[in-house]
């Protein structure tokens, strides 16, 4: 059976295409101190992908925007997005969750933020793993709550968990939340189902409320297997709150469609409270209906796109093999982000940075904004056209060939 998608296809996203893309526009706020042309950048950092949506989430959109109207929305279409992702959850994750599990929000970083002012108090400590999604430092940081990090173990690129400073960190009672990343943004961890488990199950023998960000659980790459925190045991599930989103794999972040499913009903409600409190918006009338769509109709675009961007991963790995070996990256278990070390090359990370923007012209996330554990290091979209990813890789060449 032929491919369905085309997903070489080249779409502008600069300013000239009216999109208002934060990934290919308004660089100059988010790299101060760098000096570049913002047009002359290949947008390769924040997690969006270059990819169109599905047909069947454009067509839904499309539909209700014909409509014309846009009012306030009934909740039944968040109902049916709720019974849209539940199908989804089963089909590819074999978890059943009823839709009475479910609370709709516009994203993640919305739930973290309600579930650290719920369930822990300022001055309180919250665990996560650098280097890591840097909205999690920030949450914590915003709402007054102290960062204890369980620092990631990394031996040449491979990353694994410090169970016994997890354990260390959980007996203390000063933390309250341990916020878990599965897939690990931005090192690419799949983690085991064993993994889990002793993770989970540490900080629920000492009372830590465990909140599980599974938003790239659909990006597996061949021999990997993505097991939710939601189905590693009932005493778990009791102190656990996962947040999913469609918006990474369907490219549909900027629709604000996410939900989080929470099994203990006290917990539920008390978030539920929580996020009436802080007057999070309403759905917009886009939202559940892409999700919706997505979640319906999305198995064979994502399993398409899986194998697209794996390849892209293989590409960029020969590619530094072969002509930067000072220069590596280990094919990520999960999510299209590529986690590039360039410590050996023996350039500080402020050179490392410059010469990327400066020279390069490639615009990543770069690794100190992931807390400790990231100097020295860049975060690559991969979810791009093959197209991008071969100029990429010929321009980070001509910087760094010296090094090598």
């Amino acid at each position: 059976m032929g491919k369905q998608y085309d997903f070489n296809q080249v779409i502008p996203r600069g300013t000239e295409s009216g999109s208002y893309s934060i990934k290919w526009q308004g660089y100059e706020s988010r790299f101060p101190g760098y000096k570049f042309d913002a047009r002359e950048l290949l947008g390769m950092w924040i997690a969006d992908m270059d990819f169109l949506c599905p047909p069947e989430v454009i067509a839904a959109v499309k539909k209700r925007a014909e409509h014309g109207i846009y009012g306030y929305l009934s909740p039944d279409a968040v109902e049916a997005f709720k019974r849209a992702a539940a199908g989804w959850f089963a089909r590819r994750y074999s978890y059943q969750v009823p839709t009475d599990w479910m609370l709709f929000i516009s994203g993640v970083v919305p739930s973290i933020n309600a579930a650290i002012q719920e369930f822990s108090a300022p001055g309180d400590g919250v665990i996560i793993q650098n280097p890591v999604y840097y909205p999690f430092s920030n949450s914590i940081i915003n709402c007054s709550r102290i960062i204890s990090n369980n620092q990631l173990i990394e031996v040449n690129g491979y990353y694994s968990m410090d169970f016994e400073g997890l354990e260390k960190l959980s007996q203390s009672s000063d933390n309250k939340i341990f916020i878990l990343c599965n897939p690990h943004n931005p090192v690419g961890r799949v983690w085991t189902r064993d993994e889990l488990y002793r993770a989970c199950r540490i900080c629920v023998d000492n009372g830590v409320l465990v909140f599980s960000d599974e938003i790239h659980a659909d990006l597996i790459m061949k021999g990997q297997k993505f097991t939710t925190a939601g189905t590693l045991s009932d005493e778990i599930t009791q102190k656990l709150i996962i947040s999913f989103a469609p918006s990474k794999t369907f490219n549909i972040a900027g629709l604000a469609a996410s939900l989080i499913v929470v099994p203990n009903k006290e917990i539920r409600e008390r978030l539920a409270q929580r996020m009436i409190i802080n007057n999070y918006p309403d759905p917009n009338v886009f939202a559940p209906v892409a999700g919706e769509a997505a979640y319906l109709y999305g198995d064979s675009y994502v399993d398409e796109l899986t194998e697209y961007v794996e390849n892209n991963f293989d590409y960029v790995i020969d590619y530094l093999k072969e002509n930067l070996p000072a220069v590596t990256m280990r094919k990520a278990e999960g999510t299209y982000l590529g986690w590039m070390d360039f410590r050996k090359t023996g350039v500080e990370s402020k050179e490392i940075y410059s010469l990327i923007l400066e020279k390069a012209k490639i615009a990543t996330d770069l690794g100190e904004w992931f807390g400790s554990g990231g100097d020295g290091f860049v975060r690559i979209n991969l979810a791009c056209p093959k197209s991008i990813v071969i100029i990429a890789m010929e321009r980070l060449k001509m910087p760094f060939k010296a090094f090598n």
